[in-house]
């Protein structure tokens, strides 16, 4: 039998604090001249039951994202935010749920859990990108969450890399559910870039960042180029029903 989550999407902070699509622009931030970074790392099996919503499927691996966004420009000025995300999978399909993400600046913050909803939180993200590699030291009040190193950069053909849906906690119909949203790239469309040498560190410590503990380096990979990250919306299956 599949393990499924038992933690209550009430349970879950800041739930979304709009109705879908009440952000600017129609179905979302579009963005040019935009840094996407993504890892993946495999974790525990009880690290990850401990933080899986209810209804979801834990995958084989277990398996954790930080996803990087870094906007010259978008409504709210220069936005750049970096989100932690649990593998999940709901029914048959792929998913990442969102646990926590850190947004640098007041307004960018404020836009962000507007549009976006989820547990999003004031910090900083010190991003580094030269030709020999990409560096980053995710920061809150609590102090420095996740440091990033990654080298032995290789360009490639980024529609071999792979962007899944995102979740977010939010409300459905009056009461707490998951819904979707998403950065979305147009790979064919942008550089993409493999590390082959890369490692992510979490200090020790409270909260979600500091509960996991990489165990296995999986991917990680960096666009540049347009993006868009999409407003929630309800999953279609269940918007059908």
């Amino acid at each position: 039998m599949p393990d499924v989550g038992t933690r209550t999407i009430a349970s879950i902070p800041d739930l979304l604090a709009i109705a879908p699509g009440e952000g600017e622009g129609e179905d979302g931030w579009e963005l040019s001249d935009t840094r996407v970074v993504s890892l993946t790392f495999e974790l525990s099996k009880t690290q990850m039951m401990d933080l899986l919503p209810e209804g979801l499927i834990r995958p084989i691996p277990p398996y954790a994202k930080v996803i990087i966004v870094d906007a010259p420009d978008s409504p709210a000025g220069p936005y750049r935010e970096a989100g932690l995300f649990l593998g999940a999978r709901d029914r048959v399909q792929i998913r990442n749920v969102l646990l926590d993400a850190i947004v640098q600046g007041d307004e960018q913050l404020a836009s962000g859990r507007r549009c976006f909803g989820g547990s999003r939180r004031a910090g900083t993200i010190d991003l580094d990108v030269t030709d020999d590699g990409i560096s980053a030291v995710i920061a809150a009040e609590e102090g420095e969450l996740c440091r990033i190193r990654m080298g032995d950069l290789r360009r490639c053909d980024a529609t071999m890399l792979k962007f899944d849906a995102l979740l977010v906690p939010g409300e459905e119909d009056g009461e707490p559910g998951l819904l979707r949203y998403g950065v979305r790239i147009p790979l064919p469309e942008v550089e993409g870039t493999l590390s082959r040498d890369w490692e992510a560190t979490m200090p020790r410590g409270a909260g979600v960042w500091r509960q996991l503990r990489p165990a296995f380096n999986v991917t990680a990979f960096a666009t540049f180029g347009d993006a868009r990250i999409e407003f929630p919306r309800i999953p279609r299956a269940r918007a059908a029903r």
